[in-house]
C-alpha cells in the first residue's frame, strides 16, 4: 500500500539567504553592493554562505568592513547570521598587518578534506580580498558630501587573506596572507577611471578571486594577478615582477597564478604563472580560475577572459601545479567542448565554476546562463549535457555538492543572494521501477538523455538508471517523481491539460504537472497529474519499447496502472 512506499524529504524551494535593504548607503552604488557569494558544508550539514556586502560601516569609509557569515541548520529552508569576519587589523597584533583594515571582497569558503601542516581536517577556511582605506571614495565625499557612488573606488594595499573556524563559521581567526597586491585603480568597468589623487602613479595592482584545494599535501590558492609582470620561466612558471610595477605606467594587465603552502611554514611560496593572457603578458585578462580532477587522470581550469573571442575558456593539465606549460598562454574557448544531442554549447559570460561531485561527474555553469553543463564521464574529453535549474543566471553563481542528500546547492545573486538546491542524478534516497501492468515494461527516459523535455516511454525493464525514480512527498497527498539518472522531474510537456499530451522530465519546479497522486488500485497504483486531473498512460495500450507515456482520462484501463518495484541497489 502507498503507507509502505518510502518517501524523501521535501525539497527546498528557492530561498533568500540576505536582501540588501532599498535604504543600505554603499560603497559601490546599488547593483553591485552585494555579490560574490560563495558557500561550503561542514560535515554536520550545515550551510555557510559568504559574500561581499560593501555597505557604509560607522566608521564612514571602508575601514573596519568585514564579511557576513550566513548559516543554515535545516537545508537551506531558513537562514540566519551567523558572524562577520573582521580584517586582519583586528584579528591580529601585528603591526605589519594593520594596513588591512577592511575585509572587502571575493570570499571562498573551503572545508579541509585533510589536514594540512597545524590544520586540523574538517576545519572551516576562507580565503578572500582584503584592504586598506577606499581613498576614492574618502574624497569624493570629503568634496562633497552628498556624492553616491556607482561603481567600485580606489583601495589602497589590496592582499588576499586566510581565515580559519574551527567552530562551523561562528568565530574566525586570522591565519596568514597568501599574496599581495597594490592599489586597486578601479574595476568592473571603471579599470584605470576611478583613480584616487592619493594613487600618485594611477597603479592598478589588485589581487582577486581566490580558489582553494589541498594537493600533495599542501594548500593551494589560484587567484587574479593585476600586478605587472615582465615574463616568465617557460620551464618552471616562476614569474618576473616589473621593475616598475608600483611606479610605471600600468598595463591594466591580469594573470592567473597559484601560491602553496604546506601549513607550518612562515609563508606562502613565490608565485609560479597558471594563465598569462597572451603573448604579452596580462592581456586577456584571465581571471576567477576553479580547477577539478577528472577521472582520466588530469585536471580541468576553467576561468574567464575578456582578451577576444571566447570569454571563458579552459586548459587540461596532468599536474594543477603546471598549468602554464600546457594549452598556451590563452588557453581554449568553452565553445569547442562537445555537447550532447539536444544541448547547447557551454555558457559564457564570466565567472564559470567547476564541481566535481563524489561518483567523478563534472558541473559547470558560467554567468550568461541559468542552466549547468553537466558531464556525465568526469573526463577532460567528455560531452556535456546542458541541465537547467530553478535558479537565474547571476555573476559569480556557486555550486556545491550536499552529501547528506546527493543533491547540488545553487547559490547566486546580485544585492539579493539565493539560494537553492537542485537534484543532477544520483541523490540519496529509495529508488522505485515503475513498471505497465498491461505491457509489463519500465516508465524510461528515452535514451538516457540529461536534457529538459526528454520524452518519458516505456521500456524493457533493464536495470537501467533511468528507469529508476525516488518518489517524494510534496504534501497535500501528492508526490514528485525524479529520475535516477538525470534528476529530473516526471512532467507534462508544456503543463498541457490536453488528452495525450506527453509526458517529459523537467526541472523540478513545483508545478501541478509534477505533482502525481498515487491511487491504489489493487496490487497496482493510478498514476493522476494534480494539474490536468489525469492519469499517467502507454500510448495506445502499446506493447513496443519506446512506446511514448502520455496523460489520459481515467478508463480504468491496464495501460493506466503501474507497480512499483523497489530498487535495491
Amino acid at each position: 500500500m502507498i503507507s509502505t512506499i518510502l518517501s524523501l524529504a521535501l525539497a527546498v524551494s528557492p530561498t533568500v539567504v540576505y536582501a540588501l535593504p532599498d535604504s543600505a548607503a554603499c560603497l559601490k552604488g546599488h547593483g553591485n553592493c552585494v555579490v560574490y557569494p560563495k558557500a561550503a558544508v561542514l560535515p554536520s550539514g550545515r550551510l555557510v554562505v559568504a559574500f561581499e556586502k560593501s555597505t557604509v560601516p560607522a566608521s564612514g569609509s571602508a575601514t573596519g568592513q568585514p564579511i557576513p557569515i550566513y548559516t543554515s541548520d535545516d537545508g537551506g529552508a531558513t537562514w540566519q547570521h551567523r558572524s562577520d569576519v573582521k580584517a586582519p587589523k583586528y584579528l591580529s597584533g601585528n603591526c605589519a598587518y594593520a594596513r588591512y583594515s577592511s575585509n572587502w571582497t571575493n570570499p571562498y569558503l573551503y572545508v579541509l578534506p585533510q589536514a594540512v601542516g597545524k590544520l586540523a581536517a574538517g576545519t572551516l577556511l576562507m580565503a578572500s580580498v582584503v584592504a586598506g582605506d577606499d581613498a576614492y571614495y574618502t574624497e569624493h565625499k570629503a568634496a562633497d558630501p552628498t556624492w553616491t557612488p556607482s561603481n567600485d573606488g580606489d583601495r589602497r594595499d589590496l592582499a588576499i587573506a586566510l581565515y580559519a573556524s574551527s567552530d562551523s563559521g561562528t568565530s574566525w581567526k586570522f591565519v596568514n596572507i597568501i599574496t599581495t597586491g597594490g592599489w586597486q585603480g578601479g574595476s568592473a568597468g571603471a579599470i584605470g577611471t576611478n583613480v584616487a589623487a592619493a594613487n600618485r602613479y594611477r597603479q592598478v595592482d589588485p589581487v582577486w578571486e581566490p580558489y582553494l584545494m589541498v594537493y600533495d599535501n599542501q594548500l593551494v590558492a589560484y587567484y587574479s594577478d593585476e600586478n605587472d609582470y615582465s615574463g616568465y620561466d617557460a620551464a618552471t612558471g616562476a614569474l618576473t615582477m616589473a621593475a616598475d610595477n608600483a611606479t610605471g605606467a600600468d598595463s591594466h594587465g591580469q594573470i592567473l597564478a597559484h601560491r602553496t603552502w604546506n601549513g607550518t611554514s612562515a609563508a606562502w611560496s613565490a608565485p609560479v604563472l597558471d594563465v598569462a593572457g597572451s603573448a604579452t603578458v596580462g592581456d586577456g585578462r584571465p581571471g576567477m580560475a576553479t580547477v577539478v580532477p577528472t577521472s582520466d587522470g588530469k585536471w580541468l581550469m576553467t576561468y574567464e577572459y575578456w582578451g577576444g573571442g571566447d570569454n571563458v575558456r579552459y586548459k587540461v593539465a596532468t599536474d594543477p601545479l603546471r598549468f602554464y606549460a600546457v594549452g598556451g598562454a590563452a588557453g581554449t574557448g568553452v565553445g569547442s567542448l562537445p555537447v550532447t544531442a539536444g544541448s547547447g554549447p557551454l555558457a559564457q559570460g564570466g565567472s564559470p565554476v567547476l564541481t566535481r561531485l563524489p561518483d567523478g561527474r563534472i558541473l559547470y555553469n558560467a554567468a550568461g546562463s541559468g542552466a549547468v553543463w553537466e558531464n556525465q564521464s568526469g573526463s577532460s574529453t567528455g560531452a556535456w549535457a546542458q541541465v537547467n535549474t530553478n535558479s537565474p543566471a547571476s555573476y559569480s553563481r556557486d555550486l556545491v555538492y550536499l552529501p547528506k542528500t546527493g543533491r547540488v546547492a545553487v547559490i547566486g545573486g546580485v544585492d539579493t543572494v539565493r539560494y537553492a538546491d537542485v537534484d543532477f542524478g544520483y541523490s540519496a534516497g529509495p529508488y522505485y521501477q515503475l513498471i505497465n501492468r498491461r505491457s509489463g515494461k519500465a516508465l524510461d527516459v528515452y535514451q538516457q538523455n540529461l536534457v529538459d523535455g526528454a520524452a518519458v516511454v516505456q521500456w524493457a525493464a533493464n536495470g537501467g538508471a533511468n528507469q529508476q525514480w525516488h518518489v517524494t512527498d510534496i504534501g497535500g497527498g501528492y508526490r514528485s517523481l525524479l529520475n535516477r539518472n538525470s534528476g529530473r522531474a516526471l512532467s507534462i510537456w508544456g503543463t498541457s491539460t490536453a488528452d495525450g499530451a506527453n509526458a517529459v522530465q523537467w526541472v523540478e519546479n513545483g508545478g501541478g504537472d509534477q505533482a502525481w497522486q498515487l491511487v491504489p488500485d489493487g496490487a497496482y497504483y493510478k498514476l493522476v497529474d494534480r494539474h490536468a486531473g489525469k492519469l499517467l498512460t502507454v500510448a495506445q495500450g502499446s506493447a513496443a519499447d519506446g512506446a511514448q507515456v502520455i496523460q489520459w482520462p481515467d478508463q480504468n484501463l491496464p495501460e493506466q496502472q503501474w507497480s512499483l518495484v523497489p530498487v535495491t541497489s
